[in-house]
C-alpha cells in the first residue's frame, strides 16, 4: 500500500505528532499535548488526569496565536472537551476519570496558527 503523502507539510490536514519524541523541534514541543496520569490505576477508581500545552517549550496565548480548545479520549473513547479563549485561559485541564480497561490517553489540542496535535500516554489498569 503507498503513503499518502498529500498533507505532507500541511499543519492544518490531519493531526500533526512528533516524528521523533526523542528530538523534537521546537515547534513540537509548543504544540505536543503532554499528559500526566498515573502508569497504573485500580478498575473504575477516579484519578487525576492533567493535559498541558507549552509544557515542554510554552506556546504563546496571545489573541493572534494560541491553543483554541484541549480534548481527552481513552482509546477512541471521548471524555471531555475545553474550549479556551486568548489571554484568559491557560492551555492546561485537569479532570477526574476513570478506567475499566486499558487504553492509551489521547490527547488533540488545536492551535489556530498550527493546526491539530496528538499526545499519547499509557495507562495499565489493575
Amino acid at each position: 500500500m503507498k503513503e499518502d503523502k498529500s498533507c505532507e507539510g500541511d499543519l492544518f490536514c490531519g493531526v500533526n505528532k512528533p516524528k521523533n519524541p526523542a528530538q523534537m523541534t521546537d515547534l513540537e514541543k509548543k504544540h505536543t499535548p503532554v499528559i500526566e496520569a498515573p502508569d497504573v490505576v485500580k478498575k473504575g477508581e477516579m484519578f487525576n488526569v492533567t493535559v498541558e500545552v507549552g509544557k515542554l517549550m510554552k506556546h504563546p496565548n496571545e489573541a493572534g496565536h494560541y491553543i483554541e480548545f484541549i480534548e481527552l479520549y481513552a482509546g477512541d473513547t471521548f471524555l471531555t472537551r475545553v474550549d479556551l479563549i486568548p489571554e484568559r485561559t491557560a492551555p492546561k485541564i485537569t479532570i477526574p476519570i476513570s478506567l475499566t480497561h486499558a487504553h492509551p490517553l489521547r490527547a488533540f489540542e488545536r492551535c489556530n496558527l498550527h493546526g491539530t496535535w496528538e499526545g499519547t500516554k499509557e495507562i495499565k489498569v489493575e
